[in-house]
């Protein structure tokens, strides 16, 4: 027994003593680890590369054109005054109101009128404090009536006048809101600030983007028409090579003239033009040699075919 345990005392001594030993005894157990942790892992593969953020989707909600919209100016209002609601401005807002609002809101401002049936979410009931979607003050109530509300059937209203607004706003918190907060200067300033309501503004004209296209179109193919018209007169008179010499591109040339006519009202202008853009409209530098009497026959000659 005792030969036994030197022997194996020996062993020991041996592996302790030799590295390479130890490596060879300990290499089949890590192998086994790493095999294990592979398969492991390529089990969880379709788990761990899987995507966690949302992919971010198109939006796919319709963009409406432009509506019509004539040029107007919109007169400035006095906020200290206007803010209070005077007999005037209520008579006003009550007119307003029943054309305008009464059919989704009904009569007495707890909504369900007879335009209400099927509108999702609900006109709104200005008899309750809940639910608002901007606020019953002045200025809120205001703002509701310019910027409308997306996705509701509450429209904006900017076509009426700022003091048409007021008005409105104005009989709708005295009717029907009960207890309606009050607006702070802050609150005014602020809306003042949005709107121009102390300065007025002009608002241009607004047509819609397709017509503004076929518009556009329509003038194009004129111009073009235009240009082949001239440019046949031009090739078939005796001064063509004049003019082709002094172009570097006869059709540009040409549809710059036509776009430019209505300031081609003498000898004078026309130089002037054609000179300021030169090598951008068709014409080369050759016009700069261009004798008087020369450029008098080339707007001639422009002036007779266009």
């Amino acid at each position: 027994m005792k030969e036994f345990f030197e022997q194996i005392k020996e062993k020991v001594d041996e592996i302790k003593n030799s590295p390479g030993t130890i490596f060879g005894l300990v290499f089949p157990y890590f192998l086994i680890v790493g095999v294990l942790i592979g398969l492991y892992f390529v089990s969880k593969l379709e788990f761990l590369t899987r995507q966690k953020v949302p992919p971010v989707l198109r939006d796919t909600v319709a963009v409406s054109d432009l509506q019509m919209r004539e040029a107007k100016v919109v007169p400035p209002v006095n906020l200290a005054e206007i803010k209070n609601a005077t007999p005037q401005l209520l008579s006003e807002g009550e007119t307003l109101y029943k054309s305008n609002c009464a059919s989704c809101h009904g009569e007495t401002g707890a909504g369900g009128g007879p335009a209400s049936a099927g509108l999702n979410p609900a006109p709104r009931n200005f008899t309750s404090a809940d639910g608002w979607k901007n606020g019953p003050k002045l200025s809120q109530i205001y703002t509701t009536l310019q910027e409308g509300i997306p996705g509701s059937a509450m429209v904006s209203y900017d076509y009426l006048l700022p003091e048409q607004k007021f008005a409105l706003a104005h009989y709708i918190r005295t009717n029907f809101v009960p207890n309606p907060p009050e607006d702070t200067q802050a609150d005014l300033d602020a809306l003042d600030a949005t709107y121009n309501l102390s300065a007025g503004q002009e608002i241009p004209a607004q047509i819609p983007v397709a017509v503004a296209k076929t518009i556009l179109t329509q003038e194009n193919e004129q111009n073009l028409n235009k240009v082949q018209s001239a440019l046949s007169k031009i090739e078939s008179s005796q001064n063509k090579n004049f003019f082709f010499r002094v172009t570097s591109n006869s059709s540009v040339a040409l549809m710059f003239l036509v776009k430019n006519f209505n300031n081609i009202n003498s000898e004078q202008n026309f130089k002037k033009i054609v000179i300021n853009n030169v090598n951008q409209n068709g014409f080369n530098g050759n016009v700069f040699n261009l004798s008087d009497q020369e450029w008098s026959d080339l707007y001639k000659m422009i002036v007779s075919v266009l």
